[in-house]
């Protein structure tokens, strides 16, 4: 039995048909990161990179949203906590926060 390549987007065309509209390079990706995609839908998103400068754009802007969103949302490294780090620990809470920043 042979393979063609057309058989893999034949569920993205059913996902069309059925009135959902064009699978967009955003559904792709997030997908994509979800580990959620199919070959024939990682195949669709690879032929969309590889020939569209808007949807790498838009893919590495998806991708750039889920690496913030892991950084913000990350739990704090074990020792972090005020007054637990041996660097400085003896300034306890004296220490402002990093992200505070001082006015000139």
């Amino acid at each position: 039995m042979t393979h063609d390549a057309s058989d893999d987007f034949d569920g993205i065309d059913e996902k069309r048909s059925a009135g959902s509209g064009d699978v967009s390079v955003e559904e792709l990706t997030w997908g994509l990161v979800d580990d959620q995609l199919d070959s024939g839908e990682f195949e669709l998103l690879e032929s969309m990179l590889l020939s569209d400068d808007k949807a790498r754009t838009t893919y590495v802007d998806c991708i750039q949203l889920h690496v913030d969103l892991m950084a913000h949302y990350a739990k704090p490294a074990e020792g972090a906590a005020a007054g637990k780090s041996p660097i400085l620990s003896f300034l306890g809470g004296a220490v402002p926060p990093f992200d505070v920043r001082t006015s000139t």
